[in-house]
């Protein structure tokens, strides 16, 4: 999804512009997409949510498509099809990236912009180019406002990566055994985990009281809620295709409704 991260800084970016994007076409190749604790909720509903291990970490997913490099969520126009729109995307073309930590510390968090976007300009005279910085080299305007929702992701993401811990650390997730038919016949789909409902209710009391508190069991539930929403992967894979063979309207071609009523808009 991201081309060329590069931080933020008064010094590269001072005498420059951004402006916020006009479709999801950024995110078409993405099969899975990260999210949060706070937002599952929501996701549950409208997309399955899966749990894939990134390097040393557990982390849940927006499955948006069972084949590599395909998001059916997005139209071939650009627009988000579904009714919820995953944080990481709205944030775009910003992004919070670790940085190299000092002897002894933890590492810094940088904000980062794709450079290659194409959302960035030299022109500030455009109607909606936004600035950086201020003439005190201060986060300004909607920038600022990009800075205070990436923190908030960033501090939702900790809190989800340690309940995903206590889930493995109970051997909670299990391999999610699914097929996707290509043009070679059925592929296995390999890499996603879901929650094991039978090794949930056997849990012991004290194991389940840790879920508890740790605020564990809304991931539990919507995870397991979302499986439902597997065959909306069926529905969205013939949507595509019927874009692409008679490019009707939206309206005419797709029966749920695309006001997603997000809290978080940067236009």
């Amino acid at each position: 999804m991201y081309k060329s991260l590069v931080p933020v800084s008064p010094e590269r970016h001072r005498n420059l512009s951004w402006h916020g994007f006009s479709d999801y076409g950024f995110a078409y190749g993405e099969a899975v997409i990260p999210l949060i604790l706070t937002e599952m909720p929501r996701a549950c509903t409208d997309m399955p949510i899966g749990f894939i291990r990134q390097q040393d970490e557990i982390a849940p997913v927006a499955i948006c498509s069972l084949v590599p490099g395909k998001n059916y969520y997005i139209a071939p126009d650009g627009r988000w099809l579904g009714t919820y729109v995953p944080a990481i995307l709205r944030a775009y073309p910003f992004a919070l990236l670790k940085g190299v930590a000092e002897e002894g510390g933890e590492p810094t968090t940088l904000v980062c912009i794709d450079e290659q976007s194409g959302l960035l300009t030299e022109r500030s005279d455009l109607e909606d180019a936004r600035p950086f910085f201020n003439d005190e080299d201060q986060p300004v305007g909607k920038f600022a406002q990009v800075l205070n929702f990436l923190i908030q992701l960033d501090q939702e993401r900790r809190a989800t990566r340690k309940v995903c811990e206590l889930l493995g650390e109970l051997e909670l997730l299990v391999e999610w055994p699914m097929r996707v038919e290509t043009g070679d016949g059925l592929q296995d789909v390999t890499g996603v985990m879901r929650i094991d409902e039978d090794r949930l209710q056997a849990l012991p009391d004290d194991a389940f009281l840790r879920l508890r508190k740790t605020g564990a069991l809304p991931l539990i539930y919507t995870q397991l809620l979302s499986i439902q929403r597997l065959a909306n992967l069926s529905h969205m894979a013939q949507l595509q295709a019927k874009l692409l063979q008679s490019q009707p309207s939206l309206a005419d071609a797709f029966e749920i409704p695309l006001d997603d009523g997000l809290e978080f808009n940067f236009d």
